[in-house]
């Protein structure tokens, strides 16, 4: 019988009785990529255990307005437990690869409510994180990306690396490898992420911006010492019914309220929702109106992706059925830019919408296992 649930206690191993279902212990730890001014929080997930295959190193990526710990969530809204192989990361790590999970530099609520709190080796311990002001999608592929590749190839000893992107996670890996054609990125997973947006995704950014700036007490509580439980507005959504949270006027936008149960609901807006820069909206918004004219992806971007294709990077496309931030058609479209010519690269999962893709209760088995399994063939010792 599995133990009590457990929480991260970075640094340290999990005692033995409260073994993943697995059988494999799991460990956290927190990670900066430093280079000059900019500070990367990564946090690693990995296996413990002696023995058994250690496949390599996986980059993970959430969309725009979260933080990485959305791979951290069970469908069952279960969130940062290290005993089991229910969420995205866990299941990864058992398998044998170390999963590190990428914060882009926009996750003022995890700065403010993590690292300022728990992380002594960061350059913000103790202080109050504020995103950069002038942060752009071209910033994160120029500067971001590069120090967090860089420094997983150095922590895990490797020069073949595998990326795990959500939405706008895969955005950025198809930029940053035609921009720079890395040619450690050997393996490449995205996940409703397109090349063009509609206006419908214009319209989450201002959604996510106000749940943030309501729940923006609970950064400043925490500095303070105070609980988060204590917070007028965390404590709110944390006892509402689950119905009010899977179902508001904009649930079509952001997921299938029958593909998601309503304690993940809880969990992505009380501690994944991330306040957007007024720069990285603006950047989104030129993306929208300019098209493959824009600077993000321009008709000389897509043109250098050939070279991606030359050195025969392997992708996996899924998609959401009824995803209406990323529809099926512009995951498509960066289908045929990449990997024009495979029919067996592309997988569309009935009736999900956004999130549910990737925390639904249907994605261990529509995304996640599927995942796994193609990583462990590239890999190449499954």
């Amino acid at each position: 019988m599995p133990g009590p649930a457990v929480r991260d206690n970075p640094g340290t191993l999990l005692p033995s009785r409260t073994r993943p279902v697995s059988g494999r212990l799991l460990l956290a730890s927190d990670h900066f990529a430093q280079e000059g001014g900019t500070e990367i929080f990564i946090k690693k997930i990995e296996t413990a255990s002696p023995g058994g295959p250690w496949r390599g190193p996986v980059i993970m990526a959430a969309g725009i307005a979260s933080n990485a710990d959305m791979f951290r969530i069970a469908p069952d809204g279960g969130f940062l437990k290290l005993n089991n192989t229910a969420s995205f990361a866990n299941l990864l790590a058992s398998e044998g690869f170390s999963v590190y999970l990428y914060n882009p530099s926009f996750t003022e609520r995890l700065h403010n409510r993590y690292v300022a709190t728990s992380c002594p080796a960061s350059r913000y311990f103790g202080k109050t994180y504020k995103a950069p002001a002038n942060l752009k999608f071209s910033g994160m592929v120029d500067t971001e990306i590069p120090q967090v590749v860089d420094y997983v190839a150095r922590d895990s000893g490797t020069s073949s690396i595998s990326w795990v992107g959500f939405s706008m996670g895969g955005m950025l890996i198809y930029a940053y490898l035609a921009k720079h054609g890395d040619i450690r990125v050997k393996n490449v997973v995205t996940i409703g992420s397109p090349i063009t947006l509609n206006q419908i995704f214009v319209r989450f950014i201002p959604l996510a911006n106000m749940a943030t700036r309501g729940l923006g007490f609970e950064e400043g509580a925490l500095l303070s010492g105070i609980s988060k439980n204590l917070v007028p507005i965390t404590s709110l959504i944390r006892r509402a019914p689950g119905w009010m949270c899977r179902y508001f006027p904009a649930t079509l936008l952001l997921w299938n309220p029958g593909n998601i149960s309503a304690p993940a609901v809880k969990t992505l807006i009380g501690d994944i929702v991330e306040p957007i820069p007024l720069s990285l909206q603006e950047c989104f918004t030129g993306i929208i109106e300019k098209g493959l004219d824009c600077e993000e992806f321009s008709p000389n971007l897509m043109k250098a992706m050939s070279y991606v294709k030359r050195e025969r990077t392997n992708f996996l496309f899924f998609f959401g059925q009824y995803d209406m931030i990323a529809p099926p058609d512009t995951v498509l479209l960066a289908h045929e830019v990449l990997t024009p010519v495979r029919r067996d690269n592309m997988i569309g999962v009935r009736n999900a919408g956004h999130l549910d893709l990737a925390v639904g209760r249907k994605a261990p088995e529509t995304v996640w296992k599927p995942t796994l399994e193609w990583l462990k063939e590239k890999d190449g010792k499954g």
